[in-house]
């Protein structure tokens, strides 16, 4: 490990984070240089720090370098409940993708939020990469010139004209593809209407091209018409395959035992978390629960519990 200078009186945390910057370096096989870039801080500090020609109180730069190394041990955490977890709900969800993938047309999960829809979406997506589209859609994409550009983008597209663009899209796009569109209840009706015109010109030459919407339940008014424009969207659901509609209450406790394995056999432990989910909190909810507990190396009834009141 990389010493630094004696004169500098460093506290047990900033030792702490003087020594995780080297092990990222070495990690990396990166300069002291590259190193200092990516966790934000200047490399005159380090090398002032390591030469003891840093004419200063090297404690808080040292002091933010200990923070963005908490942090991204904390993330770390975090990412150890992310990804997919073959819960009843979002077994549910890739099978909904699934259907449509095999069926082509439109198909519609939604429900409320945190309960394991979009981890679905993208564990099918990476499970089918050479036939796949995802791609999400925050509310600055929910036009119709917007979502075709980021679908032509995904195929490698680039045209200025958006008839040009769609006609470069149908080309591109081959018989049994599905675009998954998560956040679906941005979509404006123009853009759900220029998304199913995919299935259309596919199913008429005998193939087809699916295409699955995932979102809160915003997403079913999107597809079935608001008022004024129900005889616009029965195009729309003429054409849709099969809608299902997910709620935090079909969260079951068996869900609960495959998300936290290390609370097997903890009955009391798993019914709070089961309680919490059913509520609003959902499954994100109780991953945060369970972060912090784990933070508080507690994970007891007791530690889970103020955990939650912590929130």
């Amino acid at each position: 490990m990389v010493e630094y200078n004696p004169k500098y009186n460093l506290d047990d945390r900033q030792k702490w984070a003087w020594n995780k910057f080297w092990e990222l370096a070495a990690e990396k096989n990166w300069s002291a240089k590259e190193t200092a870039k990516c966790v934000g801080v200047s490399d005159s500090t380090i090398s002032g720090v390591k030469n003891g020609t840093y004419n200063a109180d090297p404690s808080k730069q040292l002091d933010d370098l200990a923070a963005y190394f908490e942090l991204k041990e904390a993330s770390a955490a975090q990412a150890k409940y992310d990804g997919y977890v073959p819960t009843s709900i979002s077994t549910q969800v890739y099978g909904i993708i699934n259907n449509c993938h095999l069926l082509g047309g439109i198909a519609v999960a939604c429900g409320d939020a945190g309960i394991g829809k979009t981890q679905a979406a993208l564990k099918y997506a990476r499970d089918h990469e050479s036939n796949c589209i995802y791609i999400y859609v925050p509310p600055c994409m929910g036009t119709q010139n917007a979502i075709t550009k980021a679908i032509g983008k995904k195929l490698g597209i680039r045209r200025r004209a958006m008839d040009e663009l769609w006609e470069a899209i149908t080309e591109k796009l081959t018989d049994g593809m599905i675009i998954i569109l998560d956040e679906a209840q941005h979509l404006s009706y123009e853009a759900i209407e220029m998304l199913r015109s995919f299935p259309d010109v596919f199913s008429n030459t005998g193939k087809t091209v699916g295409i699955c919407l995932i979102g809160n339940e915003v997403t079913v008014e999107c597809t079935n018409g608001k008022s004024g424009r129900e005889m616009e969207f029965k195009q729309i659901v003429s054409r849709r395959k099969s809608l299902e509609v997910f709620k935090t209450d079909q969260i079951q406790l068996r869900d609960i035992e495959l998300l936290f394995p290390e609370l097997e056999d903890k009955k009391p432990e798993i019914a709070f978390l089961h309680k919490v989910a059913v509520g609003v909190q959902g499954i994100r909810g109780i991953v945060d629960i369970m972060i912090k507990a784990k933070a508080n190396d507690n994970i007891t009834y007791a530690g889970l519990v103020a955990a939650a009141k912590s929130k």
